[in-house]
């Protein structure tokens, strides 16, 4: 009976930590950036990136759009804390973001998508 009370909580937290989201934007003169702890629906990875999102776009679009929106997406889940920039957060999202891609295309993404501040 004892095992019921401990196991209850500890599958309670461990379901709510499915929805668990971590959202990093680096700091750049328009916005002063920071990460993002929120409560979201599981479809983005742990570590989110708006770079992640706007990695496979053609190269004739301009990713500003595509950012934007990723961004404004992010936000629709419940905050449970706003902390300040973390490097390490923002180069693991983006190695996350990278896994099971073509190197040279990532990179040129990135160049393209760092044009803009991001």
């Amino acid at each position: 009976m004892r095992w019921r009370i401990v196991l209850a909580p500890i599958l309670i937290l461990t379901f709510t930590a499915l929805f668990v989201r971590s959202y990093s934007l680096p700091p750049a003169p328009d916005r002063r950036g920071g990460t993002t702890i929120l409560l979201d629906w599981p479809t983005r990875p742990l570590f989110g990136s708006p770079r992640g999102e706007c990695l496979d776009l053609p190269e004739s679009a301009v990713p500003i759009a595509c950012l934007v929106g990723s961004v404004a997406r992010s936000r629709q889940g419940i905050v449970l804390a706003n902390l300040p920039f973390c490097i390490t957060c923002h180069d693991l999202s983006q190695r996350i973001a990278a896994l099971g891609r073509d190197r040279a295309a990532v990179a040129a993404a990135q160049a393209r998508i760092s044009r803009f501040g991001w």
